[in-house]
């Protein structure tokens, strides 16, 4: 629920580090954006979800969005981008590999496995 930011104390030629807690409903805006951004969290700039966003990310509960499955026409096919983390088309596209009706096309960019295939995927 409460973000955590390091405040340091110098006392006699050490450095002390204790936890303070952020409340980040309390935050304006403007510095709201900037622990967005500095994360790398993807999310509405409405101050509620960025709230949100930045205490799932505090408690290690986020995890990004996942990707849209992308199809290029090739070679008489289609030239499919599949995100990581997208299970069910992973699956599906393994079994057209192993009925030989698709090729890995040993590419791997921004997060994607990209395959070539005679069809799209359901």
């Amino acid at each position: 629920m409460w973000g955590f930011f390091i405040v340091g104390i110098f006392q006699k030629n050490a450095y002390i580090c204790e936890m303070a807690e952020v409340e980040y409903s309390k935050l304006r805006l403007d510095v709201l954006e900037k622990l967005i951004y500095s994360r790398g969290i993807e999310c509405k700039m409405k101050k509620d979800e960025m709230v949100k966003m930045l205490k799932l990310d505090d408690e290690g509960k986020y995890s990004l969005p996942m990707k849209e499955t992308t199809y290029e026409k090739s070679e008489g096919g289609y030239t499919i981008g599949i995100d990581l983390s997208n299970k069910s088309h992973l699956v599906q596209i393994g079994n057209l590999i192993l009925k030989k009706e698709a090729r890995n096309l040993q590419r791997y960019a921004s997060g994607m496995l990209y395959y070539w295939a005679k069809q799209k995927l359901i």
